[in-house]
């Protein structure tokens, strides 16, 4: 396996390739003319590279706009890329330390469809990943590896020989100790041209804000039910508070304290009510923690948003929400289980015209009605939102989820 890759992927593999920017001015076609070297001939073409001529390099690495990257490692390849993922820049390079950077102006194009997608915890690998190669690997010596947010890793697959006809391709998630932890990156390998993939999950990003290390951890204590919810915890080590929206983020000095004595720190603080919560960054364990008072229920997640208390039925909150006058009727499904909840507020609330049906074969149908500005419905969900729809009305909609603001392809994208 090639060297994993700092966690500021992105900007890591930028400066590198502006260094090798340079380098293709000094050292490329400069050393064509002198010592015999040819520079490579290719065309970014918004998810793929395309090489007429591979000239004197033997690697490449293709750098996307989302901190994604595909090395080819000794070989030529007449392709190579990641579909559905812009390409920011290619750099080649020989055995001697030439390179050639070749930059795309061109990155507002359509880059297809993804061949590698995530949920929060999962990614899903395709075999139109592998640009560089008629099929996909699987008779290889190949390695597939997760990435997690708390800086963790996990290897998934180590194949060496004849295999399934599936190769590596397929569904991979943390097990063991690794379980329901957020998924930062995929990393893939195989031995024709020994080619590395990493691709980054788009979702991750939102786990990470407020984070200064790998080793903070941020906790959220969440508001599940209308009521306030007063808490306190302590920590074998550091804590310092965090604000991620409006809604989301504690208020030292307000009511929210952070004290410390010696390597302990304490927190105690108020919250309540669905979708608002107060949130820490955490640079030890969790080695207490109490509601101290109010009538509210909680959730308090970590930072892989891996359940560690909860007082509610259900993990997220999805709510269906009008944001102009008039109406608009709506169906969603979820692969697992809805309740209706019915304490969110005058405005908030689900109502007895909204419907939630078990299909019977895991998954559950919603149909609900709600309109005018402000007004929705709220659903306790666990599982993957696979599919929403507007059924009736022009009423402007948004979903609520988690208290983050998202459109209906946004939230079945993500999962």
């Amino acid at each position: 396996m090639s060297e994993r890759p700092l966690r500021n992927t992105r900007r890591t593999f930028l400066a590198s390739s502006a260094l090798g920017a340079l380098s293709a001015v000094t050292t490329g076609p400069t050393a064509g003319a002198t010592d015999g070297t040819t520079e490579p001939t290719a065309t970014i073409e918004c998810s793929t590279v395309s090489v007429d001529d591979w000239g004197s390099a033997r690697s490449a690495r293709a750098v996307f706009g989302d901190g994604s990257f595909v090395d080819v490692g000794d070989g030529a390849p007449g392709a190579f890329g990641a579909p559905g993922r812009v390409i920011e820049s290619v750099t080649f390079a020989d055995f001697d330390g030439n390179e050639w950077t070749l930059t795309d102006d061109g990155t507002d194009c359509d880059p297809g469809e993804k061949s590698v997608t995530f949920t929060d915890s999962r990614a899903t690998v395709r075999p139109g990943q592998f640009l560089e190669m008629d099929g996909y690997p699987g008779t290889l010596v190949s390695q597939v590896d997760l990435h997690f947010v708390d800086g963790t890793s996990q290897e998934k697959v180590h194949l060496e020989g004849p295999q399934s006809p599936d190769g590596i391709t397929g569904v991979y998630r943390g097990t063991g100790e690794h379980a329901g932890k957020v998924v930062e990156a995929v990393e893939i390998f195989h031995d024709i041209d020994y080619v590395t993939h990493y691709v980054r999950n788009p979702a991750a990003e939102k786990y990470l804000l407020g984070k200064d290390t790998c080793g903070e951890r941020l906790v959220e204590v969440m508001g599940a039910t209308e009521g306030a919810v007063d808490y306190e915890f302590t920590v074998d080590g550091p804590v310092r508070a965090v604000t991620l929206s409006d809604g989301r983020g504690a208020s030292p000095g307000g009511n929210d304290a952070v004290s410390t004595s010696g390597d302990t720190t304490t927190v105690s603080g108020s919250t309540g009510n669905p979708g608002y919560s107060d949130v820490y960054a955490v640079g030890g364990s969790i080695t207490d923690f109490s509601q101290t008072g109010g009538s509210g229920e909680y959730v308090l997640r970590e930072a892989e948003w891996r359940i560690v208390a909860d007082t509610a039925p259900a993990t997220d909150l999805l709510a269906v929400v009008a944001t102009e006058q008039g109406e608009v009727a709506y169906e969603f499904v979820v692969d697992g289980t809805v309740r209706k909840v019915t304490n969110a507020g005058p405005k908030r609330s689900a109502g007895a015209n909204d419907e939630v049906v078990d299909d019977g074969d895991g998954t559950v149908s919603v149909s609900g009605f709600t309109g005018n500005a402000g007004y929705g419905d709220t659903y306790a969900v666990t599982g993957d939102v696979t599919d929403f729809a507007r059924t009736d009305g022009s009423a402007a909609v948004h979903i609520d989820y988690n208290g983050r603001e998202r459109t209906p392809e946004e939230l079945v994208a993500e999962h």
